[in-house]
């Protein structure tokens, strides 16, 4: 059988600027333009979608749509939207009251976990905003937690009282929200204008604490277990769930088709690995 080599983009397809990785040896390739009409518009599509900001029933065309008539760029812009504009821009009726109907919504039903995904901020996913949701209550005092933290890279420790956001989340996830924070204040400071979310998010319940002080990730693909499910099992038994691979692991979990990158890294840390079998016996 044949093989074809995909060749990587060097630039955008749509703006025709460099294309770069987001995350030092990430697998995921972005436009360098934040500007671009393009990535613009799939940043909205994700803060929509039903894992974030639950928008129902505004796809990408229609937020295209909104787009081209000169509506929307940002996720802010959403809530700014009427009635008549979402019309003249080419929307029905029943749509136009839906919309906003749905945005109305979404501004007081959203929890602070949800709020905190929907920005796209890079390795904050619903695990890291839960466990710092967790730690430190709301989102306004995780911004004041980062605004205290130094930008110096190589020394990432927090000034103010408590728990820094690094001893939560872990050093990278940590410094990619810190450094989010403070690049974006603007984007904060219209989440406190315009989402009246909950501040803290719905937690589960532990089952047990059979995991109690201990710190998991599982890579590859399990066989009982989807990537969520994990996530829930080991929070529900007392432990907590890494963002990625740090030396603060108790042990990995590892499954078929592990990534080569987490088992050289967690090789290179001395974290225990165990199987999937060998975690469920250990939670039983």
């Amino acid at each position: 059988m044949s093989t074809i080599k995909i060749t990587a983009p060097e630039y955008c397809p749509f703006c025709g600027a460099k294309v770069v990785r987001q995350l030092e040896g990430g697998a995921h390739l972005y436009c360098s333009n934040k500007n671009c009409k393009e990535r613009l518009l799939q940043q909205l599509n994700y803060f929509v979608t039903k894992q974030c900001m639950n928008i129902d029933g505004l796809s990408e065309k229609t937020l295209r749509k909104l787009q081209d008539a000169g509506l929307v760029n940002f996720w802010y812009d959403l809530y700014t939207l009427t009635f008549d504009a979402c019309v003249a821009a080419g929307l029905g009726n029943k749509t136009a009251l839906k919309l906003i109907d749905e945005l109305a919504k979404s501004r007081t039903e959203v929890p602070a976990e949800n709020v905190l995904m929907a920005l796209g901020i890079p390795m904050i996913g619903k695990v890291a905003a839960q466990e710092l949701l967790a730690e430190f209550g709301s989102i306004k005092q995780i911004v004041a937690e980062a605004n205290s933290v130094q930008t110096d890279r190589s020394k990432m420790v927090s000034h103010g009282e408590g728990y820094s956001i690094m001893k939560v989340i872990g050093d990278s996830a940590g410094t990619s929200l810190v450094e989010y924070i403070k690049e974006n204040p603007v984007e904060f400071e219209k989440v406190y204008e315009f989402l009246q979310y909950s501040s803290t998010p719905k937690t589960n319940v532990p089952a047990g604490n059979k995991l109690a002080g201990m710190t998991i990730l599982a890579t590859g693909t399990l066989k009982n277990f989807s990537r969520d499910g994990i996530k829930d099992s080991v929070i529900s038994n007392g432990g907590k769930y890494a963002s990625g691979v740090n030396g603060k692991l108790t042990f990995m979990i590892v499954g078929e088709n592990a990534g080569a990158s987490k088992l050289d890294k967690a090789n290179k840390l001395g974290i225990k690995m165990i199987s999937e079998d060998e975690y469920t016996k250990l939670i039983s």
